[in-house]
């Protein structure tokens, strides 16, 4: 059984670019299927729908070092941590994330849950790459 699993994506974008998105929780609503649509921030507060309840959701502060670990907070002894990196890499950008299994999920759930962050990371892949700047076209064309 495992508990935790780490995954990778390597974006073809700068560094900088791929952490100020990381860094902007506003933008999570986008790619990241396991804190969904419903991420909302209220007063400052970070919230997200589970169920019929609303958990916190808590974001580390932007830094200079590619970490954009954040937590749900689905009650007072029940939190989500997720682990997520950005390295530089050459031209492009590796963006890794460690999900972390909660106790009560079966095997089949934890499959599920995994095979939706990969396609989260790939969304993320898709909408940093698809700002790539097109080539100017030459002066006599």
């Amino acid at each position: 059984m495992s508990w935790a699993h780490t995954m990778q994506i390597v974006i073809g974008r700068p560094w900088d670019e791929v952490c100020a998105t990381l860094a902007d929780p506003a933008r999570y609503a986008d790619w990241a299927a396991w804190l969904g649509p419903t991420l909302r921030c209220r007063r400052g507060e970070w919230s997200v729908q589970r169920g019929p309840l609303r958990a916190k959701v808590r974001f580390t502060p932007r830094n200079g070092y590619g970490v954009a670990d954040h937590c749900v907070l689905e009650g007072p002894d029940r939190a989500r941590f997720i682990a997520l990196r950005a390295m530089p890499h050459e031209e492009a950008c590796v963006v890794v994330a460690t999900f972390f299994r909660p106790a009560e999920c079966s095997e089949a759930e934890w499959a599920v849950q995994l095979d939706a962050a990969q396609q989260s990371l790939r969304r993320l892949q898709v909408l940093l790459e698809a700002r790539r700047p097109q080539p100017a076209e030459p002066a006599w064309a």
